[in-house]
């Protein structure tokens, strides 16, 4: 552990070095074309399946007038597809650094998601403010009380909201200035939007996505993850006799894809039924998993807002739901059984109760929920990254 703090401090004071380096140099390196009026996108540095490649597919289409770049690793799996669109800058590279340094927009899915380490240049900028304007596109819609994104917690110039009731709280409560809180829809949303419109049928297959605990972060290895509550928790359905024979029986396949922190500990997870599936991801996108799939099944994650923008069937599974209030997340406007869009299930014989209830109307999301889902997202187009585009543009 010594030795891990050590390469870890290391790391970061080279990080530091070059970031200082690329500042000082920038009022020159700005004036180069590669660099000057940059507007840099990215969304952990790793990835291009959420908003931030939707908002540079949108750019590239639209708008390549703009000087943008895309933020991602050359090992990364999307890389390939990002390459077809426009110009890449290679995650923690140099040119990384002089980009973040010169930058007049700086845009991303996660809170310094265009840095080469968000953990330490979210402390940077406290000390010295990044000189770009930061949009927070977001990874999803935010549901719950998220003290880490209230202001001045974070400073952004644009925090992007999915849905009205959203954006009533987060600019009741999280204090941000006048106008930083708007909302303009998720930039994904515009393909979602597009596939519902093809209406296309849906293949015979469920998703089961779970979120992520924040109190499994510090897992060391394979044992403790196999050890916690919520490792027991998936493992009881996904070996769930009950649920193989409910798959039998409706010819479904069930795609369990685990949330990206739980992708290291993918080969703890084992179903001896050939109608599950353990998706890596690698091999799996999540947008395609659910517009492929006849319906959701979930604990606490903001993936079923995608689900409904589907207008698809969800259930929850929430057998931990004390705990995970607890050492999670606290709750916020959002409650599962007054405002969600399917039934809330508190162990996993009661979720398969209700799934075989789904199955034996081919998954149709009940009448119900869908005037929940309808009430949810007032706007409802394909807009959404045009909507991102006009907020950037006229805060540069």
């Amino acid at each position: 552990m010594h030795v891990k703090k050590i390469k870890t401090r290391l790391r970061f004071a080279v990080s530091i070095i070059k970031y200082l380096f690329a500042r000082t140099f920038s009022p020159l390196l700005c004036r180069l074309d590669k660099y000057k009026d940059l507007w840099v996108v990215s969304e952990r540095g790793v990835d291009a399946r959420d908003n931030g490649y939707h908002f540079f597919a949108y750019l590239m289409r639209e708008h390549p007038e703009i000087n943008a770049v895309y933020i991602i690793s050359k090992d990364s799996p999307d890389y390939p597809k990002v390459a077809q669109l426009g110009r890449i800058i290679r995650y923690r590279s140099f040119s990384h650094y002089i980009a973040l340094a010169c930058a007049k927009a700086l845009v991303s899915t996660h809170i310094c998601g265009y840095t080469p380490d968000m953990y330490l240049f979210g402390i940077i900028d406290k000390y010295i403010p990044f000189k770009g304007k930061k949009i927070f596109l977001q990874h999803g819609i935010i549901k719950d009380d998220l003290k880490e994104l209230y202001y001045p917690n974070v400073r952004l110039d644009v925090f992007v909201c999915g849905a009205n009731p959203e954006y009533e709280y987060i600019k009741e409560n999280y204090c941000h200035p006048d106008g930083v809180v708007q909302y303009l829809g998720l930039c994904r949303y515009d393909a979602l939007y597009s596939a519902l419109q093809e209406k296309r049928p849906h293949s015979r297959q469920l998703l089961f996505m779970p979120t992520w605990r924040l109190y499994l972060q510090h897992c060391a290895s394979a044992e403790d993850f196999i050890d916690s509550d919520y490792y027991k928790m998936l493992s009881l359905l996904l070996s769930s006799r009950k649920l193989e024979e409910l798959l039998e029986k409706y010819d479904y396949t069930l795609v369990f894809y685990p949330h990206f922190e739980s992708q290291r500990f993918l080969e703890a997870f084992i179903s001896s039924s050939p109608r599950v599936i353990i998706a890596d991801f690698s091999d799996f996108d999540v947008q395609t998993l659910l517009i492929d799939s006849a319906m959701l099944i979930t604990d606490y994650s903001s993936v079923f807002f995608d689900n409904a923008y589907l207008r698809k069937s969800v259930l929850y599974l929430q057998c931990d739901e004390e705990n995970y209030r607890a050492q999670h997340y606290k709750k916020g406007y959002f409650d599962y059984r007054a405002n969600g869009f399917g039934a809330v299930c508190t162990t996993v014989d009661e979720l398969l109760e209700n799934l075989e209830k789904m199955l034996e109307t081919d998954c149709a999301a009940p009448e119900f929920y869908v005037k929940r889902i309808e009430s949810f997202f007032t706007r409802f187009d394909n807009k959404n990254c045009e909507r991102n585009f006009e907020a950037v543009h006229r805060l540069l």
